[in-house]
This record gives structure tokens, sequence and C-alpha cells, in this order.
């Protein structure tokens, strides 16, 4: 069954990703990038490729129609499939993202809209400007990028949105992680996880192992493996970048505070963020 990690672009996925892959897929807590690819990011370009052209990747309506039949592949190999996501938990054309059927459950990572909207300018290479447009926009679709590989399209939509889709996921066990907890309270947060995975699946608690893939995957050292190694994401500049230091009330423009504060209020002041 799968246990998805869901969240807005540039909200810490990539960080609980890395800490999961070092501690359920290596001896000892250590990791590196390679270890990544343990834990796949969802939709499958390799499962959809068997099941539809991928010059439709680019449409998401036809995509949509494969997400269910994707994820009951993955899951005839009966066992605990962890997967990435950055897609809203949406219904396009009556093509469910996901339902109880092929999930186990869902860790949902959420972070202050204004530092995503710092974060993803950085990413992209784009202005504070176009990046508040990007986490405004209700059809906000990442599409596919012909390179090293084919990504079918994804419907993020806007922050607000993509938050509320996967709050109100109906029946699915659900943690919700907030990535300033992560900075904050590091170790208590990522022992949260693992109680919460403890309960719902066969996954136990190793104190030394834990501790290792804590320290293996902090903001420092995963920066110091990207300057050796690299990691490319798609990313226009340095994918870890600021971490604890990519601050809004040092660097985000007042406008687009405003705009963000007054957009998100609801959803912000449900998650103590105003």
């Amino acid at each position: 069954m799968i246990i998805w990690i869901a969240s807005y672009p540039k909200s810490g996925n990539t960080w609980v990703r890395a800490f999961l892959s070092a501690y359920l897929n290596s001896a000892d807590g250590k990791f590196n990038f390679d270890l990544l690819d343990k834990i796949n990011e969802f939709p499958d370009h390799n499962i959809l490729n068997k099941l539809m052209d991928n010059e439709d990747f680019y449409n998401l309506s036809e995509v949509s129609k494969h997400w269910i039949k994707v994820q009951e592949l993955i899951n005839l190999n009966k066992k605990l499939t962890f997967l990435k996501t950055h897609s809203s938990l949406c219904n396009i054309n009556g093509n469910k993202f996901t339902n109880s059927d092929n999930t186990l459950a869902l860790i949902h990572v959420v972070r202050d809209p204004r530092n995503v909207t710092l974060s993803m300018a950085n990413h992209f290479g784009i202005t504070q400007e176009e990046s508040y447009k990007i986490i405004s926009d209700e059809k906000y679709i990442i599409y596919p990028k012909k390179e090293n590989q084919l990504i079918p399209s994804t419907l993020i939509s806007s922050w607000n949105n993509h938050y509320l889709s996967w709050k109100n996921s109906g029946s699915i066990k659900k943690i919700l992680i907030k990535y300033e907890d992560l900075i904050k309270n590091t170790k208590d947060t990522f022992k949260k996880i693992i109680n919460f995975l403890n309960k719902h699946s066969s996954i136990k608690y190793n104190e030394e192992k834990f501790i290792n893939s804590i320290n293996a995957t902090d903001f420092d050292n995963l920066k110091r493996n990207e300057d050796k190694y690299g990691f490319n994401m798609g990313q226009k500049n340095k994918f870890f970048y600021l971490g604890k230091e990519n601050d809004w009330k040092k660097l985000l423009d007042s406008k687009i505070r405003d705009k963000i504060n007054n957009q998100f209020k609801s959803e912000m002041n449900e998650l103590g963020y105003i």
C-alpha cells in the first residue's frame, strides 16, 4: 500500500523524503542522494509509459485517467511503498488522484506561503511577484520537461487549495507536518513521523538509526552534498539555498507579503502563521 509524502513545491518534501530514505533504506541511517530513488515521485513516468503515449504527458486529462491504474500496479507487490507528490488531491473529469483502496496513509508537509514564495523565486530564478502569481494560481500545472526524463503533467493549484485538498482527504490516515517545526524541533518532529508510521505499519523505531538519519540529512549536510555532487531538480539556482535563513520578515517585499496575508488569511490563521 502507498504512503504519500505530499506537499506544495518548496515546502520541505525533499527533506522528509531524504530522512525517510536514510532511515528506511540504509543499514545505518547514513544518507546519499542515490537513496532518494527509493522514494519515487508520482505520477510515475516509467509505469505511465506502458499505459499511454508519452506525448500525451502534456495532457492532464489523459494523465488523470491512469492515476488509479498506476497505483493499482504499484500495489501489486503487496509492499509498503512511499511516494512523493506535489499534486493537489484533485478530481479531474471524475478521475480521483488517489483513493483509500490504494492509500495506507499520508504525510502532509506544509510551509508558510510567504517563505514558499521566496524559495520558489530562487528555485525558478524568477521575481517575487512572479512567484506570488504561481502560488495564487488555482490552475497552476507543472508540465513535463524533456530532459533526463519525461514528467507527467501535475495539477498543483494554489497554495491554499493544495493545503485544503490534502487536509480534507476523508478517511485517509494522515499526519500534518509544518516545515517550521522541522526547523525548530527537528528531532521531535521526525520522531512524530516515525511514531505515526509505527502506528499504521510495521516500521519500528531504532534510536541509533534515527539519530544518524537526522544528522545525515540536516540542511548543512544536504547543502554540502549538493555542492560536492550536484543535485538537479530542474532548478535555476542551488536547490538547498537558505534553509532557516529563508526568512520572509527580512527578505519578502512588503507588498507581496500583504497580498499573501490577505489572500490566504483563513488558512494561515488556521495553521498559526498569522
